[in-house]
Parts: structure tokens; C-alpha cells; sequence
């Protein structure tokens, strides 16, 4: 093993966090001097600290066949603050076009019909070279996750709260599961599901798109620092199994990540017994419940 190789597994051994684990890897493979004048290039040449953006927050995210979920995690994103959603179209074959019409019209979704396997790296990709500049932040996220804000009453007030050296914010999932249903019930995803595991699985990240070198699924390589918010101020709920019915359903719709031949595999019983942990009631979402009904119902 050579020396850099052995320095590199030290580290992600040692630091606790791999997000600060990425750093440390990123200063060693380009060198602290490199490292260092890169960032300051992408300052330099995106300096926005008096700019004022057309969006404060965006979201993107690569769907598919999300009709029955999307308008709620809309409403929901709407109700915490998120100003822009930019929906890249996996090549639906439900409903989805339609019910996005009217938030396509009114200019809160941009929507890019985006076919082929694995695409949800060149989707983030894309977002990155074309929005950068629209947005002061945008989160990278799924349909089944949902951003939590616990201390503040959005997600642009917390973001006004990291520090302001901060390229990245990343917030910890929480694993919901399926609490017992078989079936997709009626109402909501936030209102069915409140059973959690109780450790933390892993986290999302919200960047400043002119400050990214690299994108990634979970952390994205950026310049200048991480931060990463406490569990107590926010939590992104990632509602990964939901009801046996619905988990199987998204076996059959493949994966933008690992294509469709992968997830036939990889979302098999096992697996869902493995995140189907209902350990922890969670009620942290259903303060912003009563929004996302009155929402729905215009």
C-alpha cells in the first residue's frame, strides 16, 4: 500500500464524519496549496456576497413515476420555504407531466424530460451548469425525502444561520418505516408514516452551485468548507420503505442511480427488513401538516 493510500484510509478511519473525511481527501490528492487556490478561483469568479438571487433555495431532484406523491412534496417544500424545484423527468410513464402543468406554467418547476439509465449524476450535473446562477442555494434530494427545519420556521432561515464560510450544509436522514402497513393507505406520506429507526443513516446536502468542483449522490465536492447542522435544528425524512406494496413498486421502476437492472436486485425483502425500523415515534414534520392540507385542497 502506498504512502498516500495508507494516509487516505487513516483518515476515513479516523475522522468520525465522512463528509470531513471527503476534505481531508480532496487536500491530500490535490495538495493543500492546489486545493486552496481552486477555491479561491471559483470565489473569485463567483463572488456573490452582495448579489441578490432569483431564488433563495431551489430543490432538484430526478423522479420518476411519482404521481401519487408529487403534489404533496411540493406543497410540503413550498410550505418551508423552497421557491424553485428543478424536476428532471426519468422518462415517467404515469401521470406526471400533467400534474406538474399547472407549477410548470406558474414558473415554480422547471421540468426536464431526462430518459436513459442511470441519469441522476448527469442530471445534477446539468442542474449545476444551467441554474448555478439562479439560485443562492439548491438541495439535492429525492421524492421521498422530505427537508425538516425544528428550530427555525423554514429552510432559508436556517441557511441564514450556518456560517458564512459554508460551500455545503449537510443534514442527517432519518429512515422512516413502513409502520405495519402492507397496503398504501389513504392521506399523506408525512401524516402515514411516524415510525423511525433510531440512528441516523447517512445525510443529504443543499450547496452553493458556484462553488462546486464535483457532483456527487449524498456530499458533493465543493470549495472552502462543510457544514453540518445538529440533528436537534434540522433532519431530512427519508421515507425509504413506505408500505410493502409501494416498496415493490419502486423495485419495478428502477433506480437513477444504479439502473434497473440493479435495483431489481438491490430492493429485494432483506433489504426492506433491513430499513423497515419503527423504533421512534417522530412527529417533528406533522407541525407543518395543517399548511400542507390547505394547500392541497386549492
Amino acid at each position: 500500500m502506498s504512502i498516500r493510500r495508507l494516509v487516505k484510509h487513516i483518515i476515513s478511519t479516523v475522522v468520525p464524519d465522512k463528509v470531513y473525511a471527503h476534505h481531508f481527501n480532496r487536500i491530500l490528492a490535490y495538495g493543500i496549496s492546489k486545493w486552496w487556490r481552486d477555491c479561491k478561483s471559483l470565489k473569485s469568479r463567483y463572488d456573490n456576497t452582495n448579489q441578490v438571487f432569483p431564488n433563495k433555495l431551489a430543490i432538484c431532484a430526478i423522479m420518476k413515476d411519482e404521481g401519487p406523491y408529487l403534489r404533496e412534496w411540493i406543497e410540503y417544500h413550498r410550505t418551508v420555504g423552497i421557491g424553485k424545484f428543478y424536476l428532471y423527468d426519468n422518462d415517467s410513464t404515469d401521470d406526471t407531466k400533467k400534474i406538474l402543468a399547472p407549477y410548470i406554467k406558474s414558473g415554480l418547476v422547471e421540468y426536464t424530460f431526462f430518459p436513459g439509465e442511470k441519469r441522476q449524476l448527469p442530471a445534477y450535473n446539468d442542474c449545476i451548469a444551467r441554474f448555478k446562477n439562479d439560485a443562492k442555494w439548491i438541495a439535492f434530494i429525492d421524492l421521498d425525502e422530505f427537508i425538516v427545519p425544528k428550530e427555525y420556521e423554514t429552510v432559508p432561515e436556517l441557511l441564514d444561520h450556518v456560517p458564512k464560510r459554508a460551500s455545503q450544509v449537510v443534514i442527517d436522514w432519518e429512515i422512516f418505516g413502513s409502520c405495519g402497513h402492507k397496503k398504501k393507505p389513504q392521506g399523506l406520506v408525512i401524516e402515514n408514516y411516524t415510525m423511525r429507526a433510531r440512528k441516523s443513516w447517512l445525510y443529504k446536502s443543499i450547496v452553493n452551485p458556484r462553488m462546486v468542483f464535483s457532483m456527487g449522490c449524498h456530499e458533493h465536492n465543493v470549495a472552502f468548507w462543510t457544514y453540518h447542522v445538529p440533528r436537534k435544528i434540522a433532519q431530512i425524512n427519508h421515507y425509504y420503505c413506505k408500505s410493502w406494496e409501494e416498496y415493490e413498486r419502486r423495485k419495478t421502476r428502477g433506480d437513477a442511480w444504479e439502473g434497473k437492472a440493479k435495483a431489481l436486485v438491490m430492493f429485494d425483502r432483506d433489504n426492506f427488513i433491513l430499513h423497515d425500523k419503527n423504533e421512534v415515534y417522530d412527529d417533528a414534520i406533522l407541525r407543518f401538516l395543517p399548511a400542507v392540507h390547505t394547500a392541497l385542497q386549492k
